[in-house]
């Protein structure tokens, strides 16, 4: 019984975060350099937990910072699990989880900065002002 709850205990864990979407890229997405950080389990856990819900427990997570073209991978040194490295290379390769389109409107709102920023550069260099 003790081991039927823990492999449903872990399944539901997992399912949260272990499907992406058909393996498509969206739309667009910018070629980003990939830096993977191997850390100890208690800083991954500590630098992911805003990725997950207030109740899961983070395996691993990815964030982007697009204005530098980089993606920074967090996965734990002292419990490796390789399909999580795998799943956090396709978020940084673009892929989102079925159903969300959180990295479809991360993605919308950077460009949407970078022409306003390129606009107000614009402007500046033809002498006009906010």
């Amino acid at each position: 019984m003790k081991a039927l709850f823990g492999i449903a205990a872990v399944s539901a864990a997992l399912a949260g975060c272990s499907v992406i979407d058909g393996h498509q890229r969206i739309a667009g997405w910018p070629e980003l350099k990939i830096i993977e950080h191997h850390v100890a389990h208690t800083e991954m856990r500590d630098r992911c937990q805003r990725a997950v819900s207030a109740f899961s427990s983070p395996e691993g997570c990815t964030y982007f910072y697009l204005d530098r073209r980089e993606a920074h991978i967090y996965v734990s040194k002292d419990f490796p699990t390789p399909w999580v490295l795998a799943h956090e290379r396709l978020h940084a390769a673009g892929y989102d989880h079925v159903g969300s389109t959180n990295m479809q409107r991360m993605l919308a709102d950077w460009r949407a900065r970078a022409r306003d920023r390129d606009y107000r550069l614009q402007a500046a260099a033809e002498g006009f002002t906010y």
